[in-house]
């Protein structure tokens, strides 16, 4: 069983968005979404900013298989590509900045502790 994620879009603390992202790395994330959706990523606020992507407040949830509890990392996401996938899904790659304390480090975690395995110390014998 692999570890799960949630991201969730954030504006004035409310939530845009909630998707399971299809790819994570302590960088950023990419995700699927439909065609209303990305209409969200728009910014709209700036005329000067037009054909560009807003910023969001982001919490991403990382759901171990085995472990105690989820952890949440904070950050600021910038929509940096929009691509179609098919004829009414778009793939999002969202690029984090301004991530909380330890983001980086718990996101690594998250990704690695399906692959890693522990390591049992191995006792040699001298000859």
């Amino acid at each position: 069983m692999k570890n799960q994620a949630i991201l969730t879009l954030l504006v004035n603390k409310q939530e845009v968005l909630k998707v399971g992202p299809d790819r994570l790395s302590p960088r950023g994330c990419e995700f699927i979404c439909n065609d209303s959706q990305v209409e969200l990523f728009r910014d709209k606020d700036s005329r000067l900013n037009q054909g560009k992507y807003a910023s969001f407040q982001i919490r991403l949830g990382l759901f171990p298989h085995s472990g105690p509890r989820p952890q949440y990392v904070t950050a600021i996401g910038q929509i940096v590509s929009v691509r179609r996938s098919s004829q009414d899904c778009q793939r999002v790659i969202l690029q984090f900045d301004q991530v909380g304390a330890d983001g980086y480090r718990l996101i690594a975690e998250h990704l690695c502790d399906s692959v890693v395995t522990l390591i049992h110390p191995v006792q040699s014998q001298s000859a």
